[in-house]
């Protein structure tokens, strides 16, 4: 399947998905229209998550065309801590170092579904390996955490990276202290959910300066499309839930948004 990448826009206002998974096979039978909706709706920047190298290749061809408008992250997502070679990792170190990819992520920690004590061992080695990679690279980490928060907050200190907590679920009290470290929250359609109290009050406590928009597409689709295949031109619910509970006009919370998602890519 060949893929090609447009940058016209017929939206006033300029939308960052910092975590979409456009080269998921949801997205085959009509990728070109999806890409289309997303630049009609004002997204104009779109970092793609990639978690295997076919995929990584994929999107590097895809975005060569448009780098302004797409960035690519490549990682090895933890669920597959225990599965990976050598021969895989060493793969990945390659794919890493390419100038096309501007961050590592998703990486992390994955406590929901793995129980396993070992497995989550081999998580944290993983997560930290991928996280020095990324200092040695002078690239930031997209962190995927999920019912592992403490940990993920003690090794994100550890090592010290540049990054951001995507799909941020965590309390506002946790929200300050990785904040206080210099990493970006990412806040997604959760954000939109009637019971979504605790990213209303991420949002509401937490400086703008940190706050970025996601949609973790295909899933995660915001109100009022919940249910439905998330992609990047929903975008424009999140952030318009995100002014509305800081009380500021959606244009300003673009040009923040955008502005934050500049220092998180270069620093």
């Amino acid at each position: 399947m060949k893929y090609s990448a447009g940058s016209a826009s017929v939206s006033n206002m300029q939308y960052v998905d910092t975590h979409a998974h456009l080269f998921d096979e949801a997205f085959h039978d009509d990728f070109h229209d999806v890409v289309k909706r997303a630049e009609n709706a004002g997204i104009t920047r779109t970092l793609i998550i990639t978690l295997k190298h076919e995929e990584t290749m994929q999107a590097i061809a895809f975005a060569d065309k448009d780098p302004e408008h797409y960035q690519i992250a490549a990682a090895i997502f933890p669920e597959d801590a225990d599965k990976i070679t050598d021969a895989d990792y060493a793969q990945f170190e390659k794919d890493a170092a390419l100038p096309q990819v501007s961050v590592l992520g998703e990486m992390g920690l994955e406590y929901h579904w793995v129980k396993d004590p070992g497995i989550r061992q081999l998580q944290r080695d993983l997560f930290v390996k991928q996280m020095e990679l990324a200092k040695a690279l002078n690239k930031p980490v997209a962190v995927h955490a999920r019912d592992a928060m403490q940990d993920t907050y003690d090794l994100m200190k550890q090592v010290h990276p540049r990054g951001l907590l995507h799909c941020f679920c965590g309390t506002r009290e946790m929200a300050k202290e990785f904040t206080k470290l210099g990493f970006f929250l990412a806040l997604g359609g959760a954000l939109t959910f009637k019971n979504a109290r605790h990213s209303v009050e991420v949002v509401e406590t937490v400086d703008e300066k940190w706050l970025l928009t996601e949609t973790d597409c295909p899933y995660m689709a915001p109100e009022p499309v919940r249910g439905t295949r998330n992609e990047p031109a929903n975008i424009p619910y999140i952030l318009a839930r995100m002014a509305s509970v800081r009380n500021e006009s959606v244009e300003h919370m673009a040009d923040v948004v955008m502005a934050n998602y500049e220092r998180y890519l270069h620093g």
